[in-house]
């Protein structure tokens, strides 16, 4: 995978990398429950297209993604979208069935992101069997779609389902710092259609994960297992003890999921 440390393009400046939070970080500053860090990470590892979403700047789009990419098996591979320079050319000489694109960020802000027919490429990609992860600034997934329907983007409908996972992330302000947490996860399926698969309520302190049947389904049909309950409880198990023995930093975390994938050749094969 490329090394995103030192890319100032995916992180919208320079020295915005620097001490980088991991995942276990993220779940104990309570970003996201474990629970929900144990499905993501399932989905990484079967290269599922990942959107994070927020409405304002730092809400950590880009701190989360970079974090769920540190789960990812190294058979994948990735490249990282040079933005309004970007001529596709990694289409001749990459695997899209091993590749990550990587998108710092769907929109015509910045020189830096993608938007226009640079974006109806990248899903003519996906639809070849890549996968990307990428930022956008909105607050729904509903949002997300609407906006990549109208010009000059036109994504056709039938091709929205590559967006994949989308987690919305609030931005919120306590007394010292700034509180960011995962308020929604939704998985979008052909059609398109939304299947909420985990909700979270600061307000009223309510949560929701995987509780429908439908919701269930479309995880275990999305990674091809027929034993998600059992999947989950081991991740989670897996980051419980990780959690419970530091280094939780960046560079530590990814050396932990190395030595897992080494220990379990079975989630590395193709």
């Amino acid at each position: 995978m490329t090394n995103l440390d030192n890319a100032n393009n995916w992180w919208g400046g320079e020295g915005r990398s620097q001490n980088r939070l991991s995942l276990l970080d993220l779940i104990g500053n309570e970003t996201l429950s474990i629970e929900l860090a144990a499905l993501l990470w399932l989905f990484v590892e079967n290269k599922t297209s990942i959107l994070t979403a927020a409405g304002p700047q730092l809400a950590g789009k880009t701190t989360l993604l970079t974090a769920l990419l540190d789960m990812a098996p190294r058979r994948y591979n990735s490249v990282l979208t040079k933005g309004r320079s970007e001529d596709f050319s990694f289409l001749d000489t990459t695997d899209a069935a091993n590749t990550y694109v990587l998108v710092p960020e769907l929109s015509d802000h910045t020189p830096a992101y993608l938007w226009g027919e640079s974006v109806s490429t990248l899903f003519d990609a996906l639809d070849a069997g890549y996968s990307m992860v990428a930022t956008i600034h909105a607050d729904s997934p509903e949002q997300v779609t609407q906006m990549l329907r109208q010009p000059p983007v036109a994504i056709p409908s039938e091709q929205l389902h590559h967006v994949g996972v989308v987690i919305n992330i609030r931005l919120m302000y306590g007394e010292r710092d700034m509180i960011r947490r995962v308020t929604a996860v939704t998985l979008i399926e052909p059609g398109p259609k939304f299947v909420r698969l985990a909700i979270s309520n600061d307000a009223d302190e309510s949560s929701a994960f995987l509780e429908s049947e439908q919701s269930r389904q479309a995880v275990s049909k999305r990674i091809n297992a027929d034993n998600l309950a059992t999947l989950l409880t081991q991740r989670e198990a897996i980051l419980e003890e990780w959690l419970a023995s530091p280094p939780n930093d960046a560079a530590s975390f990814a050396g932990r999921v190395a030595k897992f994938y080494e220990s379990n050749p079975s989630n590395t094969s193709e």
